[in-house]
């Protein structure tokens, strides 16, 4: 269950993806880059680490990445809150390739 500690999810978010322009179509655009962003750093991570993800996994842990990141500065902080929702509700169903 700790597997998903260990992988470093790369993300290469510009801080013009962070940055709040005061429109929502710009935050809703922003949002869907970094979940976007987040699915191609999660499928290199656990192919890196040779696990196949649940079903949802994916599109949960980025999602929660993006949400947090609404209301939270700090991008590791973002993430370390999300890979352990991830590992709490999938870690039980990660299986090695």
């Amino acid at each position: 269950m700790n597997l998903l500690f260990r992988i470093s999810i790369s993300l290469c978010i510009s801080p013009m993806l962070i940055t709040t322009t005061g429109s929502q179509a710009q935050a809703a655009d922003d949002s869907e880059e970094i979940k976007k962003l987040c699915m191609a750093g999660f499928n290199a991570a656990m192919s890196q680490a040779r696990q196949i993800p649940p079903e949802g996994m994916g599109d949960f842990t980025c999602s929660c990445f993006a949400k947090e990141l609404k209301g939270i500065t700090y991008i590791l902080q973002a993430q370390t809150i999300c890979k352990e929702l991830a590992v709490e509700k999938y870690g039980p169903f990660l299986k090695t390739q």
